[in-house]
């Protein structure tokens, strides 16, 4: 037997050129038998799915029936006050509606920095927020059509809503609980669930 082939049986390369082809016992470092080497995925969340920023979490939802509703009464105010003459009393009410429409139109459902925070409207003048280490339990509901939009008080806590009866319900260590409405339920309800597996529970 030839010496090169002899190397090439052991090593997969011999010197007259040919490529090696890579052979591992241990996948964990990417390669794979009779293959190219090829870059190991690494831990879950590293890169792809999850990516490095897989604790935050950003979603709008807009409050559609708010701004139709709001927005046709101020329509109608300013078109009245144009055939009938301006009165202040219409023109209070309308400033009102654009106020309401400011801050109650949209509902961002956000996770960073180890809190979970909700923001009404593009304004954000009505905000609040929790910090996930004081949350032990969430689940997707579904409000009753009673219920409402907006900031309500509900059998369950507060009910933070803009649109839809879809929200999930977040429990906290002190045993209070309250509801976030989304169009999303089951990605926000996995966002936060992510979020405390990784977050050190605070103590009663």
């Amino acid at each position: 037997m030839r010496v090169s082939e002899v190397i090439r049986g052991w090593l997969g390369w011999c010197p007259n050129g040919h490529t090696m082809n890579a052979t591992s016992r241990d996948p964990g470092y990417g390669f794979f038998t009779g293959s190219q080497v090829m870059k190991s995925p690494g831990a879950s969340g590293s890169e792809g799915a999850g990516g490095p920023d897989s604790d935050t979490y950003e979603h709008t939802q807009k409050g559609s029936l708010i701004i139709c509703a709001v927005s046709a009464a101020i329509i109608l105010i300013l078109a009245l006050a144009y055939i009938f003459g301006p009165e202040w009393v219409a023109l209070s009410v309308a400033c009102i509606l654009i106020v309401v429409l400011a801050i109650m139109s949209t509902l961002t459902v956000s996770i960073s920095d180890g809190h979970l925070r909700i923001r009404f409207g593009p304004v954000g003048l009505i905000r609040k927020s929790w910090p996930v280490s004081e949350i032990v339990m969430v689940k997707t509901v579904t409000n009753s059509w009673y219920y409402g939009w907006g900031i309500r008080v509900t059998p369950y806590g507060p009910l933070y809503n803009v649109s839809g009866f879809k929200a999930v319900e977040v429990l906290l260590v002190s045993g209070k609980s309250f509801r976030i409405g989304t169009d999303e339920p089951d990605a926000l309800k996995a966002a936060i669930e992510r979020v405390t597996a990784t977050t050190a529970p605070i103590k009663p």
